[in-house]
């Protein structure tokens, strides 16, 4: 069942252990004391990357054939001044990496206060390690390190760590818009799968659906193709929208949105005249049987218009590139709503992705975890598996 947002319960704060207590019982597990445990913990430069490389690799899934020493140092710092977003922290134990967490940056706006914490991300821990409350730890000892930190579960050992340790968001639920029936009917009927005719027939409605949603879409608008960002340029914000936003600018989401060696992205802003109103990002992928679907994966908007007239913009280059399905994940329900409008259905069996936040300032904690947040698949470390 779901909660609104404005009633929903925020959890009171998850009863551990103390960091320090956790590390004597973690340490004692691994058969180190606490003081070479807690040492063992270093942000991972350059030349940790051979290492790491190879515990990622005992972790990634045959058939990912990506980079992934450029993904790490586009991702991370790695000692490098200005290079990455954040920090990969190391521990380093019995001469070898036992675990890795990633942090990114994260500037936000909160009641008008400003405050930057940290998403933690890429927690990966050796499978000799992994019941000795490891990777709690590691979490632990990020939340030390920063005034707050924010967690998006990406699998089911993520979303078990964040049920566990962080304080409850509204979670991020998919909606889909679909092009193309057929995959649909073959999964549901595969009787009717047989009838060629009556997919065609249902596709032609979806296309009469699809033009009477657009003919509705707000003008005033331009929307272009773009490759390069303006630095200077600052992320869109819904004007009067209450919650936690987000403070990117145009040098961030350059980088962020375009210059990821493992998941390119397409890139399309709307102007409202010579003010940009909103940017939309997206990807195609294929679904498990190899048909194109396409996966929006950030969005920015200065009000509902502008991004009704972003979700339109996707649902026309999907069909151009002859896509099953548009689809993305939904936190706020304002944005709920604008899809709706735009002819994107909630997924019927979908529970959503949980994310959470945490502070060591129990007040800060509560006040985050009960405004409304608005994260996109920019803020899940999936990055494409």
């Amino acid at each position: 069942m779901r909660v609104s947002e404005a009633t929903r319960p925020v959890a009171s704060t998850p009863r551990l252990p103390a960091h320090d207590k956790l590390g004597r019982l973690v340490a004692r597990s691994l058969g180190l004391d606490e003081p070479t445990l807690r040492e063992g913990l270093c942000p991972a430069t350059v030349d940790d990357l051979p290492d790491v490389l190879a515990l990622r690799r005992e972790h990634l899934l045959p058939g990912h054939e990506w980079d992934d020493d450029a993904y790490l140092r586009w991702r991370y710092r790695l000692g490098r001044e200005g290079a990455g977003f954040g920090e990969l922290w190391c521990v380093r134990a019995h001469g070898r990496v036992l675990a890795t967490i990633g942090v990114e940056d994260l500037p936000v706006d909160v009641d008008g206060q400003s405050l930057t914490g940290a998403q933690v991300m890429d927690l990966m821990v050796r499978p000799e390690a992994q019941e000795s409350g490891l990777g709690i730890w590691l979490n632990q000892a990020m939340l030390a390190r920063h005034p707050f930190t924010l967690a998006v579960g990406a699998n089911q050992n993520s979303a078990g760590i964040v049920r566990r340790l962080f304080e409850p968001l509204a979670p991020r639920l998919t909606f889909t818009h679909p092009l193309d029936l057929g995959p649909f009917v073959r999964r549901r009927w595969p009787t009717l799968a047989g009838t060629p005719l009556v997919t065609r027939v249902a596709n032609a409605g979806l296309s009469l659906r699809r033009l009477a949603l657009r003919w509705g879409r707000p003008r005033g608008f331009t929307v272009e193709s773009a490759t390069r960002l303006d630095p200077a340029l600052t992320a869109p914000v819904s004007r009067g929208a209450a919650g936690v936003h987000l403070r990117h600018h145009g040098a961030y989401l350059q980088r962020r949105l375009l210059d990821n060696p493992r998941r390119p992205l397409a890139l399309r802003v709307a102007r409202r005249g010579d003010t940009v109103a909103g940017l939309i990002a997206w990807a195609v992928e294929a679904d498990d049987l190899g048909r194109p679907e396409l996966h929006l994966i950030d969005w920015r908007h200065d009000g509902d218009e502008a991004l009704l007239v972003l979700l339109h913009e996707a649902l026309r280059e999907a069909a151009a590139q002859g896509c099953s399905c548009v689809r993305l994940l939904l936190q706020d329900t304002a944005s709920q709503r604008v899809a709706a409008r735009a002819g994107f259905l909630p997924s019927s069996d979908d529970e959503g992705r949980p994310c959470g936040v945490q502070s060591r300032d129990a007040e800060l904690a509560a006040r985050l975890a009960h405004a409304p947040w608005a994260l996109t698949d920019l803020h899940d470390d999936a990055d494409g598996f």
